[in-house]
C-alpha cells in the first residue's frame, strides 16, 4: 500500500500496552495488526521504565515496519539537565509563551497558548539553541514564572513543597515532548489513549499535516482522575493532619489537571474520535470532545477460533456439574481489575459450594506488590486450595475448562475477555461498568432478544459478587442456557471481520480526515 516501504501507512501510538503487556488493549493492537496484512505499521511503545519492555508478549507480524521505545519516568540525560545558553529574545518568547499559557483565563485561550510554547521551542531548536529540562529548572526568568504559578495556583502551600511537585508533573511532560524528535514518519497516525501518547498525536496531526485517529477502550482521563484521587505516592498537605472533607489538595489536582489538559489537546488534535460503546461518548464530550467528530466501533471476535473450547464444553457440562466448579478470572493482576474483591467473594461461593474453585490466570508481575497483597489475602482466608494463581495461559484452551468467567473490574471499556468467553461459550459475571450491560443484557431490541449471557453486579461488592455466581453455578442447565446466548451474541453483533473492515476505511480511505482540526490548523489531506 505505500509507495514508500519506509514510511509506515499507520504509526500506532502505544501508552504502556503493545506488545510488552499482554491482554486487552494490547490483544486488540494485535487483531488490529495481524487482521489487516495489507497495511504497514510503526509502533512507539511508550513506557513508565525500560523493565517495562524487557519482555515481549506478542510477536508483531511482518508488516509492521519498526518499533520505537520512549520511557517517560526514566532519568534524563545528564546533558538534559544543563541549562543551555541563550539570547535575551530566545528566552523571552519561550518564557512569555510560557506564563501566557499558565495564565490563560480560560479552556479556550489555553489550547493555543500551549501550541505557542510548542512552537517557541522548536524555534529556539531550530535556531541551534534548543531548550532544556535544566533551562526550567536554573533560569531566572523560570523561577520567577513558578513562583508565580505557586501563588496562583498554591497559595497556601509552601514554595519549596511546589516546586518539587510542580517538577515531577512536568518532568514526563518534557521526556514526551522531546520524544516528538522520534516519531516514525506515517501516512496517518493512530493512538489508543489520550494522554501522553495522545500529545504526540496532537503534534503529529498540526506539525506533520496528517490524519490522526484515537481509539479508546476507557476513557483515559477519567482513570488518571480516579487513580490520582486514591494515590499515596503524590504528596498531599492535607493527610499531614487529618481529611476535613474539603476535597483533594493542591498537589493532587495539579496532576488531575495536567490529564484533563492532555485530553483536551489529544481530543483538539484528533479527525476522529472512537469509542467502544455509546456509554463512553459521554464521557469524551464531558473531557471536550466534539461531537460530531465521534464514532461507536466496538471491539470484535472470531468466534470460529474457540470452536473447539465450545465442543469441549458443552459436551463436559451435558454430563452435568463436575466435581470442580471452575470460576475463572483472565487477566491482568492490577489494582483495577479489584481481584481483592474477587477472593472475599470466593470465600464466601467456596462456604455455600464447595465444589467451587477459582482461578485466575493473567501476568501477575505488572504490579508485583499488589499481587503480594493478593497472596497474603487468600492466605489469611485459608483460601489456598481454592484460589489458585495459575499465571498467563493459552486463552483459547483455559476457556473450555471454565464454567464461569468472573471480572470485578472498577473501570472497563469494552473488555475483550468477555466476548472470547462469549464464544467459547461460557457466560460471564462482571461487574456493572462500561460495556458490560450492552454485553450480558444486549443492545438493540434484537440482541436483547437473545437473552442473558450472564450476570451484573455492583463495583466493589463481595457479597453481590458471590450471590451473582451461585446463581450462576446453581446448574449445568443454566450454564448452558447463558453460555448460547452469549455464543450467538459474539457471532451476530462482534464479528472482527466487520471490525477490521471499519478500521481499513479509516487506514486507507482518508476522506474522514477532510474534518478540519479545532486547533485551527487546515486540514491534512491523505496523500498516499
Amino acid at each position: 500500500m505505500s509507495p514508500d516501504a519506509k514510511i509506515a501507512d499507520v504509526c500506532l501510538l502505544l501508552e504502556g500496552t503493545y506488545p510488552y503487556v499482554q491482554g486487552g488493549v494490547s490483544a486488540w493492537v494485535h487483531q488490529i495488526v495481524t487482521g489487516l496484512p495489507e497495511v504497514t505499521f510503526a509502533l512507539f511503545f511508550m513506557g513508565s521504565n525500560r523493565e517495562q519492555a524487557l519482555k515481549k508478549y506478542y510477536t508483531p507480524p511482518a508488516n509492521v515496519l519498526s518499533l520505537t521505545e520512549v520511557f517517560i519516568f526514566e532519568p534524563l540525560p545528564a546533558a538534559e539537565l544543563v541549562p543551555t545558553p541563550h539570547t535575551a529574545a530566545q528566552r523571552a518568547a519561550v518564557y512569555a509563551a510560557l506564563r501566557a499559557f499558565y495564565f490563560a483565563p480560560d479552556d479556550a485561550a489555553r489550547l493555543p497558548a500551549f501550541w505557542a510554547v510548542i512552537d517557541a521551542l522548536d524555534a529556539a531548536e531550530a535556531a541551534g539553541a534548543p531548550f532544556t529540562f535544566g533551562n526550567l529548572l536554573k533560569d531566572e526568568e523560570a523561577w520567577g514564572l513558578v513562583m508565580d504559578v505557586c501563588e496562583r495556583l498554591a497559595p497556601e502551600e509552601s514554595f519549596i513543597d511546589f516546586f518539587w511537585v510542580a517538577r515531577f508533573v512536568h518532568l514526563p511532560v518534557w521526556t514526551a515532548l522531546r520524544a516528538r524528535r522520534h516519531l516514525p514518519p506515517a501516512r496517518m497516525y493512530h493512538s489508543v489513549s489520550t494522554g501522553y501518547a495522545g500529545l504526540l498525536g496532537a503534534f503529529a496531526a498540526r506539525r506533520r499535516r496528517t490524519p490522526y485517529l484515537i481509539t479508546e477502550h476507557g476513557i483515559y482521563t477519567k482513570e488518571r482522575i480516579a487513580e490520582i484521587s486514591q494515590a499515596t505516592w503524590i504528596y498531599d498537605p492535607q493527610s499531614r493532619y487529618f481529611d476535613i472533607g474539603e476535597g483533594l489538595g493542591a498537589f493532587k489536582q495539579l496532576w488531575i489537571n495536567l490529564f484533563v489538559f492532555l485530553g483536551e489537546v489529544s481530543y483538539a488534535g484528533a479527525h476522529r474520535i472512537v469509542s467502544l460503546f455509546e456509554g463512553n461518548t459521554a464521557l469524551q464530550i464531558e473531557f471536550g470532545a466534539e461531537a460530531r467528530r465521534l464514532e461507536v466501533i466496538p471491539n470484535g471476535i472470531d468466534p470460529a477460533k474457540f470452536d473447539a473450547a465450545l465442543a469441549q464444553r458443552t459436551a463436559r457440562l451435558a454430563a452435568g456439574l463436575g466435581p470442580d466448579i471452575v470460576v475463572g478470572f483472565i487477566g491482568r493482576v492490577v489494582p483495577i481489575k479489584d481481584l481483592k474483591t474477587l477472593i472475599r467473594a470466593a470465600r464466601s461461593v467456596v462456604a455455600r459450594e464447595p465444589r467451587a474453585v477459582f482461578h485466575l490466570i493473567g501476568p501477575t508481575e505488572e504490579d508485583p506488590d499488589y499481587f503480594d497483597e493478593c497472596q497474603q489475602m487468600v492466605a489469611l482466608l485459608g483460601l489456598e486450595e481454592k484460589v489458585l494463581f495459575r499465571g498467563p495461559q493459552n486463552v483459547r484452551e483455559i476457556l473450555a475448562d471454565l464454567d464461569v468467567c468472573l471480572l470485578t473490574s472498577i473501570s472497563e471499556g469494552l473488555p475483550l475477555i468477555i466476548l472470547e468467553a462469549f464464544a467459547a461459550g461460557v457466560p460471564c459475571v462482571v461487574t456493572d461498568v462500561g460495556a458490560c450491560r450492552e454485553l450480558i443484557f444486549g443492545r438493540t431490541p434484537e440482541d436483547k432478544a437473545l437473552g442473558r449471557a450472564g450476570q451484573l453486579t455492583k463495583i466493589c461488592s463481595p457479597l453481590d459478587t458471590a450471590d451473582a455466581v451461585l446463581r450462576m453455578i446453581s446448574s449445568a442447565e443454566t450454564l448452558l442456557t447463558m453460555g448460547r446466548a452469549g455464543r450467538l451474541r459474539a457471532e451476530r453483533h462482534y464479528r472482527q471481520v466487520e471490525i477490521m473492515g471499519k478500521y481499513r476505511a479509516f487506514y486507507t480511505d482518508h476522506a474522514w480526515s477532510r474534518l478540519p482540526a479545532r486547533n485551527g490548523q487546515p486540514s491534512p489531506l491523505h496523500s498516499a
